[in-house]
């Protein structure tokens, strides 16, 4: 599992290689605008104009080698801070809160011993991997996070009973009637079984389906890895599971590139991003809806008002669209990522129309209708030696593009074929306000 974790990082991370220079072109020192009422404001700096930080005088290596164990393990869980520099400043600290707020502790933004002992446990325990490991990402809601809960009980010593496999709960088997006691007092009641425990306990903000996106991923990770590597064109004997590996691996490029737009916003955290894009889901709600109930065009006129009515331009928009897409799939709320997509394809970036795609192919955050799914995903791919000048959503080899449609093709119920049908009409897109 751990070299599993690694490989998917190590892919997002050269997938992310490109985007960066993208991002820095596009976007440079522009502001990313505040959407309908100012919901996000903020700038992206250039890099190479924010002073680095360098650590106080009189501060040990051995206390910069435990800030850096302390950061790499935040980030292995989602807490993220950044490049480990052994500086725990106020982004470190922003990431600490969430740790101890996740798990019950007073959120003060400083470990306490026994908080960092939790923390440095349980990802050690991540990169030794193993059974207990495999069990709690695959069936955890927030997969990898879960691992933290389980060694603060522990290491507590709060008595847990095992993990249930949460997709097919064991029923209580029917017991045979007790014989009639002979004693006419009642006998004394049995002490109570101890409870189930419900891992989706309303946790799981998938959206329409009620289906965790990270739970889903992090399932098709392990068979991913137990197969041996991702599915490649020559191989593919189960359409919708390539699928859903593509599905997931454009899912981590997509939070990988919101995080390096993030990292370019001074002041922000994970946390206060959330809460800002959090003001989008009622607005975004409508057009999400209207996805599995009309077609590619219709979804992307509803969207378009919503465009012009912004005040943003183009440029402003696109980032923060990016930003919250990202948000939207580390928290697992699928009206917010999937309407962030669609704000993109509105802006003339059809190659983001593969998200909702498979959405819809996989009935995640929306109802499953898989013509439309179809529709989206070959709209969004080059057909196969068509030339264009547009920026890939995922970069990547030609023979993912191919992958793909030949995967639609037999999860439709074609014939499987590698050459990509004619090129969609051109999406609609959005005039550059002042």
């Amino acid at each position: 599992m751990s070299r599993k974790i690694f490989t998917t990082t190590a892919l997002a991370a050269t997938l992310l290689s490109t985007s960066v220079e993208r991002a820095q072109a596009d976007f440079g020192d522009a502001l990313v605008g505040g959407i309908v009422g100012g919901v996000i404001v903020g700038a992206i700096h250039d890099r190479n104009h924010r002073p680095s930080r360098s650590a106080p005088r009189g501060v040990s290596s051995a206390s910069r080698q435990l800030a850096r164990d302390v950061q790499t393990a935040l980030n292995h869980f989602y807490f993220n801070v950044g490049a480990p520099d052994g500086v725990l400043g106020r982004q470190s600290r922003a990431g600490i809160s969430q740790y101890q707020a996740y798990l019950g502790f007073p959120s003060t933004g400083d470990l306490s011993e026994f908080e960092r002992q939790v923390l440095i446990t349980a990802y050690q325990r991540a990169q030794f991997g193993g059974p207990q490991v495999t069990q709690v990402v695959a069936n955890h809601p927030q997969g990898m996070r879960g691992l933290l809960t389980v060694v603060r009980d522990e290491m507590l010593g709060v008595s847990r009973p095992p993990v249930v496999e949460a997709a097919a709960p064991v029923a209580p088997q029917p017991q045979a009637p007790a014989p009639a006691p002979v004693q006419t007092a009642a006998p004394a009641a049995p002490p109570a079984a101890p409870a189930v425990p419900n891992f989706f306990n309303g946790q799981a903000t998938g959206g329409a389906s009620g289906v965790s996106l990270a739970s889903h991923c992090n399932r098709v990770a392990l068979v991913t890895s137990s197969n041996g590597g991702y599915t490649e064109l020559g191989t593919m004997t189960d359409p919708i599971f390539a699928l859903n590996e593509q599905f997931c691996l454009a899912r981590s490029y997509a939070i990988a590139e919101g995080e390096s737009l993030v990292a370019q916003v001074p002041g922000a955290t994970p946390q206060s991003i959330a809460q800002q894009c959090q003001g989008l889901e009622p607005l975004l709600q409508t057009h999400v809806a209207s996805l599995s109930l009309q077609p590619r065009n219709l979804v992307l006129q509803g969207v378009m008002q919503f465009v012009l009515n912004s005040g943003m331009t183009s440029t402003d928009l696109a980032g923060t669209a990016r930003i919250c897409l990202s948000s939207g799939y580390l928290t697992d709320n699928m009206t917010i990522a999937i309407g962030s997509a669609l704000i993109l394809v509105t802006l003339g970036e059809a190659s983001y129309g593969e998200l909702p795609g498979h959405h819809l192919m996989q009935g995640i955050g929306t109802a499953q209708q898989r013509d439309f799914a179809a529709e989206w995903l070959r709209a969004s791919l080059p057909s196969a030696g068509a030339t264009t000048t547009e920026v890939s959503f995922t970069p990547g080899p030609e023979s993912r593009n191919a992958l793909i449609l030949a995967a639609v093709d037999g999860a439709t119920g074609g014939a499987v074929s590698v050459t990509a049908p004619a090129p969609a009409p051109a999406p609609v897109t959005a005039p550059v306000t002042k």
